[in-house]
Order: C-alpha cells, then structure tokens, then sequence
C-alpha cells in the first residue's frame, strides 16, 4: 500500500548511494519540509565526510581506532535514519 522504507540502515560505504537517493526521495515526497530534508541532508554528508577521513587515516597507520571512529560515523547516520524513518511514519499516518 505505501512505497516507504521505514528500515533503512548503513552497513557500508557501499550504501552511501543509496542513502543520498533515499534523501532525494523524501525530498520530493515531503515538499514542505524541503528545509528540514535538507538539514538532513547536511548531518549525513557531515557523517559521510568523518567517516571518510576515519578510513583514510586506517589505511595510513592501520591503528584500529581509526577504524572504530569510522563505525562510529555510521552509528550515527544510522541514528539520524532511524529518527527519520519514524517521522516519515508518522507524517504519512496522519495522511492517511
């Protein structure tokens, strides 16, 4: 009944695509809150970028810090997701 990805998670950097093509998505599912998707917007790239820098740093010390940071980066755009996926919810719900 409703086209809605309510579970959507980062295991990898992989996944980073489709998570800027889930973001235009609900742009343009959610046009009045256009802003807000675009803060969003903002908190991920600002994960994407940490967690990039993360892994260059593993890669030139291989200290395994650098690597629990980059885990970390994705935690939290699997939080950010997770707050999102629940609002997402609750406007179509009140839709409907």
């Amino acid at each position: 009944m409703f086209d809605v990805n309510i579970s959507m998670e980062i295991h990898t950097e992989k996944d980073f695509t489709e998570l800027r093509q889930y973001i235009n998505k609900l742009s343009k599912r959610f046009p009045m809150f256009r802003h807000d998707v675009a803060q969003i917007e903002k908190i991920t790239e600002e994960h994407i970028k940490n967690h990039s820098i993360a892994l260059v740093y593993y890669r030139q010390t291989r200290r395994k810090i650098y690597l629990e940071n980059a885990q970390t980066e994705i935690d939290g755009i699997n939080r950010v997701l997770s707050i999102v996926g629940k609002l997402e919810l609750m406007a179509m719900l009140s839709q409907g």
